[in-house]
């Protein structure tokens, strides 16, 4: 979709980069976290890192694809460990 495309239909009318919204001001991301260490401090707070999305959407068909838009810092967690909790 990201070459304005449909994957599914073919079409070219693609609504690009489009944010999502969530409910009360809160739009939806992914959020992957550090895992617990082993003789964990008493005081700990892992650390996170997180992606809100955006959207590409076909106006001909509805097909609709999700991209993170801090990709980037996800996989360098997931590089660390992090997990999705």
């Amino acid at each position: 979709m990201k070459n304005g495309i449909c994957p599914k239909c073919g079409s070219n009318e693609i609504i690009n980069e489009a944010p999502l919204r969530g409910s009360d001001s809160i739009p939806p991301y992914i959020s992957i976290l550090e895992p617990e260490p082993p003789n964990r401090p008493f005081v700990w707070l892992p650390k996170s890192e997180q992606s809100q999305f955006i959207a590409y959407v076909c106006g001909a068909c509805g097909y609709t694809e999700f991209y993170a838009i801090r990709h980037q810092a996800l996989n360098e967690g997931r590089k660390k460990g992090f997990k999705a909790r």
